[in-house]
């Protein structure tokens, strides 16, 4: 196991310091607005939301989870290693944010807009 950064090393690669970062919202608002090229009035952010169905199937740990005023979701993720299959963790990770969004009963056009983000210090797509 390696050693405990102190606080001076810390990246905002490092889970801990985009975390603290990313839960201010004016930083989440900036960065969503940016990235997406939309505006947004306001977001509410939560850390590391986990979401665990059943024992059974794999669940998610979302690093930033964020709603809008509009009830559109958005997870924020930090990548700093290359990890195969990472166009099918989006994926996952979106139809595992689906499955709490509606009631049984309810109507598929009341499902809101969701948006996962992987923000990677590599190429995801191998060309580099």
């Amino acid at each position: 196991m390696g050693r405990t950064k102190r606080l001076k090393e810390l990246t905002i690669k490092d889970n801990f310091m985009f975390g603290a970062v990313m839960m201010d919202e004016d930083n989440c608002k900036g960065l969503l607005e940016r990235v997406l090229e939309i505006p947004i009035d306001r977001v509410d952010v939560s850390k590391e939301k986990s979401i665990v169905y059943h024992p059974e199937y794999k669940g998610v740990r979302l690093d930033v989870y964020a709603k809008d005023e509009k009830q559109t979701r958005y997870n924020v993720e930090m990548q700093v290693e290359r990890k195969p299959a990472l166009g099918k963790r989006s994926r996952y990770y979106q139809s595992q944010m689906d499955m709490e969004m509606l009631l049984t009963g309810e109507d598929y056009t009341e499902l809101p807009n969701t948006y996962v983000i992987f923000i990677c210090d590599f190429d995801p797509f191998g060309k580099d």
